[in-house]
């Protein structure tokens, strides 16, 4: 069965368009720096693998909240609902009360739809469009309005916040 690392490298090296082996190894590293940070890490049939991360909402403490990423699939095996399968799995596994996704609309807006207003968890020039929320305990965000939010360790590194233009 093939590693974190290994998913996440093959997968970006594979990818082309934004990203290039710069990319695959960044973000091959940053599920190794994770994992060994403690981040929830899940392979799915060996062909799929995530990272997540928990982040506090700094007006609802109390809420089991999580970022995903690094999310990668090998490229054989994408759009056939491996990271579907992944991401519901893990939700499962970690019973959420809310999974925050920073990523493109195409990619990710239809399944992580939960209207909210909690900010990054760092100072970054990413677009809070970008930053989709999934609510999986009914009602978790009501009431939650405007808010920061935090965590700690590697995914509090600006660069992995940016722009993959920017990153590698």
């Amino acid at each position: 069965m093939k590693t974190p690392y290994e998913i996440q490298y093959e997968t970006f090296t594979i990818a082309g368009g934004l990203y290039n082996e710069g990319h695959a190894k960044l973000y091959a590293k940053f599920a190794d720096d994770l994992i060994a940070d403690g981040s929830y890490s899940i392979v799915y049939e060996g062909v799929a693998h995530a990272c997540y991360t928990p982040i506090t909402i700094d007006t609802a403490p109390h809420l089991k909240c999580y970022v995903v990423a690094p999310l990668a699939v090998l490229p054989e095996y994408q759009r056939q609902g491996y990271a579907t399968r992944l991401m519901e799995k893990a939700e499962q596994e970690l019973k959420p009360d809310v999974v925050f996704i920073m990523g493109e609309v195409h990619h990710y807006a239809r399944r992580y739809n939960t209207p909210h207003k909690v900010g990054l968890p760092v100072e970054t020039l990413a677009p809070l469009e970008n930053w989709f929320a999934l609510e999986l305990t009914n009602g978790a965000l009501d009431g939650v309005g405007e808010s920061t939010s935090s965590m700690t360790g590697p995914y509090t590194a600006p660069h992995i916040w940016a722009h993959p233009s920017e990153q590698a």
